[in-house]
């Protein structure tokens, strides 16, 4: 059975392929902004000449987001345009809509009435513009009057990130000698946050620590983001709703995360936080519990309010939205409501802790395709017969259609010829979406499992082990891996129930909040306060099953170890290995990874046993009794001949795990291999005896399990 290294609430971590890398599919919202204490003075060519202006930086939260968001965006040009075209796509959106609204003259556009001439003009279907402003009707003066406070506000906002942006700019420039965005883009994340790293020790970016670590930049990066994988993997959040007809149903829309986040984090007064890296006092103490549960769902129910009252002008931003951006793509591609997308839920559910936008975006891109294939194994008899039968009647209509207007293109202008061949058209795709292929043959096990590689985990109360072929266990990976369409109704639907619930479900849920944030936030030095699970702190908050005995001795290890644990800045695939971390945090339970591990052979840093990672990543070998499934453990089984003991042992399907051994690295993840194998050299290049306190371990229990949980931090939430 494989368990996650920490648990989770249900979680179990499936370790896989843990490579990172690659652009993040959409920039995260920046909910709140903060002045960086840049100096005003002219700059020179010499950053040493202007060492102050980077020296002892005020907020280094936004900071560090701005470097890291400057790096993923493309540089100033790019930021600059995209914040640019965001205004003229809310100016472009009101006035088109108020112009449709307004100023057409639909009447003589659908020629019900009578021009001048035999053939219709569009000048003649538009309002004089003077005639149309003058006319216009009450709730449109007031939704552009609304509109237009809107848009200078989002004018003054991007005004000031140009600013930042412009002083980011100068920082990769003059600091890091990043000067131009070819540079830039042939860099990757890494490598820029080593080039920070330096930074550290020449021009004191963070007065309160000598020295800066990876994981220091993570957890200012994802302070708030951490926060919000632990409240979704712990069910803190009520995102669960029993509905009707349909059961329980978990709704969460970018509209009601943006709500969340902005009543718990981002405002100063009514928020949770006092400023961007520490939690108000209060909240830290159990004397006031009472009354900061009232005041947290007052500010639910305020939020809650406020969004009744801009009911109406969310609900028609959301449509127009919605219909500028996707009507043509439907259009084109009908088959794009039949796709599917990770859920938002999935993106939070699924993240890991101090995991960058780009390097989820990386493991969810991967882990697509076999997704879709997955959920393609499952097709309606029912279904499949009534598209078949649609299919043929509206292709016979489509066709008859077509032919006469080749005939005779006087059939084009007959009323609702055009439209009919449209709506046939969209139909005939859809249904041909609908049927599967008949010249593929699935195996739903093999496939969720290649899923499971790049995605981690799947919770236990699934009960999916050996049931990967049943409906239920696809209909609860639907929760993760939703329909395109579904996506656009909760969105469309958003502004209606994201009120509902601040008002009725989230306050039933504020001890609980208050609770986590007293219980699961730990001040850590020049970094400000952050989620516990964050550190991953093994002895805290790991799975009971995954730690070492206690009787097991443990070699003793410097200060820093003693501290909070870490993985979290585990290498990635693009990160080499002498940019890896150097603290010595973690090093412990690394070490009882090396003690659980064996005699199992470095993989990560002998590039002739890579193809041992495949073997990693297909997961445990308790598969279900598929035809395909048996007939891919013998290939596994044939493939393993002429191997060493310990690297067959490696290969979860080899025949000494088949064979009553249980496979030491199938349930441990790449990434931590890697950095097992990488503390392990470092060890014993710095301190030659550092060997003796790694020898014995190996040799003390080499059956006892062992490893880190799915990917790059070993779990997404823990449960205490």
């Amino acid at each position: 059975m494989t368990s996650s290294l920490f648990h989770h609430g249900g979680y179990q971590s499936l370790d896989g392929d843990t490579g990172l890398g690659g652009a993040a599919g959409m920039p995260s919202i920046d909910f709140h902004e903060e002045e960086i204490a840049f100096s005003s003075e002219e700059t020179s060519l010499d950053p040493r000449d202007q060492s102050h202006r980077f020296e002892h930086i005020q907020n280094l939260d936004d900071f560090f987001t701005r470097v890291y968001r400057y790096h993923q965006r493309g540089g100033f040009v790019c930021m600059a345009l995209e914040e640019l075209f965001q205004l003229f796509q809310l100016a472009f959106v009101v006035i088109f809509s108020t112009f449709l609204m307004e100023c057409v003259n639909y009447t003589v556009l659908f020629r019900n009435a009578m021009t001048n001439g035999t053939k219709t003009r569009l000048s003649e279907a538009v309002i004089n513009p003077q005639y149309c402003a003058a006319h216009l009707s009450g709730w449109v003066v007031f939704a552009v009057i609304v509109s237009i406070f809107v848009w200078l506000a989002k004018f003054a906002k991007v005004s000031y990130n140009l600013i930042k942006y412009w002083e980011t700019r100068g920082f990769y420039t003059q600091a890091l000698k990043i000067c131009d965005s070819s540079e830039l883009a042939s860099l990757t994340w890494a490598e820029v946050q080593s080039k920070l790293l330096a930074m550290q020790k020449e021009y004191h970016l963070c007065v309160h620590k000598s020295d800066l670590t990876e994981l220091d930049i993570y957890n200012r990066i994802l302070r708030f983001e951490n926060y919000t994988v632990a409240m979704v993997n712990k069910d803190l959040l009520p995102l669960k709703l029993q509905l009707p007809f349909i059961g329980e149903y978990v709704y969460f829309s970018r509209w009601l995360k943006y709500n969340i986040k902005l009543a718990l984090f981002y405002f100063p007064y009514w928020g949770l936080f006092e400023n961007r890296w520490h939690l108000k006092p209060e909240y830290k103490r159990l004397d006031n519990r009472s009354e900061l549960v009232e005041r947290l769902r007052k500010i639910f129910r305020i939020f809650g309010l406020l969004n009744i009252l801009l009911l109406p002008l969310i609900f028609l931003w959301q449509i127009l939205l919605l219909f500028f951006k996707y009507a043509e793509l439907v259009k084109r591609e009908p088959s794009l409501l039949g796709s599917r997308r990770w859920s938002e839920y999935g993106r939070v559910y699924l993240r890991h802790f101090n995991e960058l936008d780009h390097e989820l975006e990386a493991r969810l891109v991967r882990a697509y395709e076999p997704a879709a294939r997955y959920m393609n194994c499952f097709t309606s008899r029912v279904l499949t017969v009534l598209a078949k039968n649609v299919m043929f009647f509206a292709g016979a209509l489509l066709v008859v259609l077509i032919v006469l207007s080749v005939i005779d293109e006087d059939v084009l202008h007959v009323e609702h010829v055009l439209t009919g061949m449209t709506v046939l058209g969209i139909v005939v795709t859809i249904c041909r979406a609908t049927i599967p292929d008949e010249n593929q043959v699935w195996c739903p096990e093999l496939l969720l499992k290649k899923t499971l590689c790049h995605i981690h985990y799947l919770p236990d109360s699934w009960q999916w082990r050996g049931r990967e072929h049943k409906t239920v266990t696809r209909n609860n990976f639907a929760v993760l891996f939703q329909y395109k369409v579904t996506f656009l109704l909760e969105e469309m639907l958003s502004p209606i129930v994201t009120p509902l619930m601040l008002l009725f479900v989230f306050p039933d849920r504020c001890g609980q909040l208050i609770d986590f944030f007293r219980n699961f936030t730990i001040d850590i030095q020049g970094v400000g306060d952050v989620c516990s699970f964050a550190q991953l702190d093994v002895r805290a908050h790991g799975n009971p099953e995954w730690s070492a005995d206690a009787d097991a001795p443990m070699p003793t290890m410097s200060g820093s170890a003693a501290a909070a644990t870490s993985t979290s800045s585990v290498p990635h695939d693009d990160q080499p290995a002498e940019l890896a971390p150097k603290a010595a945090d973690g090093k412990t339970e690394l070490l009882e990874a090396a003690a659980s591990a064996g005699a199992a052979q470095p993989m990560s840093l002998q590039p002739q046993q890579q193809r041992l990672v495949g073997g990693v990543c297909r997961l445990d070998h308790h598969q279900g009794q598929s035809a395909q499934s048996l007939q891919h453990q013998q290939q596994q089984q044939q493939s393993m001949v002429g191997m060493t003991a310990s690297a067959a042992l490696l290969d979860p399907y080899s025949v000494a795990a088949n064979s009553g051994q249980q496979s030491l690295a199938a349930q441990m993840s790449v990434s931590t291999l890697y950095l097992h194998e990488l503390h392990h050299h470092r060890l014993l290049s710095r301190a030659p005896g550092a060997a003796l306190l790694l020898a014995p371990m190996a040799e003390d229990e080499p059956d006892r399990e062992g490893g880190g949980g799915g990917g790059q931090y070993g779990g997404s939430a823990s449960t205490a």
